[in-house]
């Protein structure tokens, strides 16, 4: 259990909120991929902290249709702002996307170690201010109605997205981008031939920000 102290969450904290941190009632379990984590309407208990593997959020519309509300990576812990938002219940699916480990944090024991480090319970602030700017960059860039100007918000503004919430894969960026992945490997491909940016991986490098600058003007 010892991988706990890794999580960048714990960066800094006192030596005795360690020990009391090691000394909780946590859960470790793991989950083959697409194997379900917790149903909707699961209660609001732990905070999920993922060792190794990949967890998303669905959401379904009306018609059955799945949407991913997040991805959560290695090193990635959720929903603290749901929980100090008072919400009671997951208002989503959760799953594992391939073969994870995830620990299981209560809250209630949580929250009487961050009573007395307050470099845990800034961590914790800025954990849940990194989210809520992400979301926001999200919901800014889904109302551009096409795809490209989508991306292009995205690509400008990937300095402001912290590491542990990049999407690893087209697909995943799809989903967060709520586009079809045809679509986005093809405006992909696009700003590549015509030396707009550079990808290797799902790391991107602007080449001309003034073109990109343009489509979402």
């Amino acid at each position: 259990m010892t991988n706990l102290l890794k999580f960048k969450l714990f960066d800094n904290i006192s030596e005795e909120s360690k020990k009391e941190l090691l000394g909780l009632s946590i859960i470790e379990k793991s989950y083959q991929s697409n194997e379900v984590v917790l149903r909707r309407n699961s209660e609001l208990k732990y905070a999920l902290l993922i060792d190794k593997g990949c967890l998303k959020a669905a959401e379904y519309t009306i018609n059955g249709k799945e949407i991913v509300s997040s991805y959560y990576f290695e090193g990635d812990a959720f929903p603290f702002y749901l929980y100090f938002g008072n919400t009671k219940t997951f208002p989503y699916d959760v799953y594992a996307t391939k073969k994870s480990t995830v620990y299981f944090l209560p809250f209630k024991e949580f929250e009487d170690i961050m009573d007395t480090d307050i470099v845990l319970t800034k961590n914790i602030l800025k954990f849940i201010a990194e989210y809520t700017s992400f979301n926001k960059l999200v919901i800014r860039a889904t109302q551009y109605p096409r795809v490209i100007e989508r991306l292009a918000y995205w690509i400008i503004h990937l300095d402001e997205v912290d590491y542990l919430k990049l999407p690893t894969s087209q697909a995943m960026l799809a989903d967060i981008l709520r586009v079809n992945r045809p679509s986005l490997n093809q405006e992909l491909r696009y700003l590549r031939k015509n030396n707009i940016i550079e990808l290797e991986g799902m790391n991107f490098e602007i080449l001309d920000m003034d073109y990109l600058k343009q489509i979402i003007d």
